[in-house]
């Protein structure tokens, strides 16, 4: 009987042991779970701020290369211009050329009219 005594008590005072020691660590692990919890939070905010300046660089960078393009197409249509402006010029010298010379090719054929009805 007392060999059952015994090992009630060693069963009980293993199994109050065990029982105390879970009330502890389980206080013990909501914390752990509140600050994992807490950790994580603040990890996402960190990231979402890195995120966001990451976007904002972007944008930055965006509107950089928008200006550069934009001044390279405003000089480029600036160099179009003057060539087709030089291109018209060209083209009325061409045309005062060809007026002069049907003014000159129906003076001939005047002349030559007049020569051949004329013909002494």
């Amino acid at each position: 009987m007392e060999l059952g005594v015994f090992i009630t008590s060693i069963v009980g005072a293993v199994g109050s042991t065990g029982f105390v020691t879970f009330l502890f660590t389980r206080s013990k692990y909501k914390i752990e779970v509140i600050q994992a919890k807490e950790n994580a939070e603040t990890t996402a905010i960190e990231n979402d701020v890195k995120l966001s300046n990451h976007y904002k660089d972007i944008l930055d960078d965006l509107q950089k290369r928008y200006e550069n393009k934009y001044h390279e197409f405003e000089q480029m249509m600036g160099r179009k211009v003057q060539i087709l402006e030089e291109e018209i010029k060209m083209r009325d010298r061409k045309i005062k050329l060809l007026e002069r010379e049907i003014i000159e090719l129906k003076r001939e054929n005047k002349n030559l009219k007049n020569a051949k009805s004329n013909p002494n």
